[in-house]
């Protein structure tokens, strides 16, 4: 219970234990964690190939003030409605007043699909992106209209359905996350007091460290010609702000190879030529 967790809220015909089934890829869910709160709760051991921890999965079915220790918990919410009526979409905006104090990372609004045109002009793509735009979610689909010769979807490889949902959870540095280590850093020694390991010879991170860590294991995946989590593109550009932000601290030649390397990993991510980025230096030097 201590560990922090995601609401998943269903205004649609998916209901929220549904989406939670598929978020731990299990036809029937486990036993309800003990919760003081009105929803029910269910543990997921995350783990991929960079990190693992716990995450408390939250069906949130009533209208009801949160209490603030649980609100602060909570770092992801997600949404289900459905696009072929008016009154699931106008539900998902009447949830939010009773999610004020979620100050949530990431944000899902998920639906079956969301199409250009719609016999409600209201409830068409566009809308639904402009609503998703002023309230900061992302809009995922779950059995999207597939879209042939869509070569822009190909080359970056990016995740569908609820392999988004699973990424875009993953792609938050959750409270103590355990960091597979598989190598030393570049000067043979941990960094500083940024963490501890345990007697597996897993890293434990704080959260303020492990973000650049992670972008590093992304940047170094893909410059080995790796595609790390079949996700390079989307999870290098989840990291740029955080890239310039560092670049901006450097000065010199470590500027310099440090931009050369987020250039030719993002090269790589997108399937771009070889030939037209020879001679950038791409070592890990």
């Amino acid at each position: 219970m201590d560990c922090e967790g995601t609401v998943i809220i269903s205004c649609g015909t998916l209901t929220s234990e549904d989406i939670i089934c598929k978020i731990l890829g299990v036809e029937t869910l486990p036993e309800s964690i003990a919760s003081d709160y009105a929803v029910k709760g269910y543990l997921w051991n995350c783990k991929n190939k960079y990190y693992s921890t716990k995450i408390n999965l939250y069906a949130l079915e009533e209208k009801t003030e949160l209490d603030l220790s649980f609100c602060n918990n909570i770092k992801a919410v997600i949404f289900y409605f459905d696009t072929q009526k008016q009154s699931s979409f106008d539900d998902v905006a009447s949830w939010l007043p009773y999610l004020k104090d979620i100050d949530s990372e990431v944000q899902l609004l998920l639906c079956n699909d969301c199409p250009e045109e719609n016999s409600n002009p209201a409830l068409e793509r566009k809308n639904i992106l402009k609503w998703c735009i002023e309230n900061q979610y992302e809009l995922v689909e779950l059995n999207p209209v597939p879209e042939s010769d869509d070569e822009d979807e190909q080359t970056f490889n990016c995740a569908k359905g609820f392999d988004r949902v699973i990424e875009a959870l993953q792609s938050y540095a959750w409270a103590d996350l355990v960091f597979e280590e598989d190598k030393p850093s570049a000067s043979g020694k941990e960094k500083g007091n940024s963490s501890a390991s345990n007697k597996d010879g897993c890293k434990t991170l704080k959260v303020e460290d492990l973000e650049l860590d992670l972008e590093e294991k992304w940047l170094d995946d893909v410059l080995r010609g790796e595609d790390p989590g079949g996700e390079s593109f989307e999870a290098l550009f989840a990291k740029f702000a955080s890239m310039k932000e560092r670049a901006s601290g450097l000065t010199g030649d470590d500027r310099k190879k440090y931009a050369e390397k987020v250039a030719i990993a993002f090269w790589r991510a997108t399937g771009g030529n070889e030939d037209e980025i020879e001679g950038l230096d791409d070592s890990d030097e």
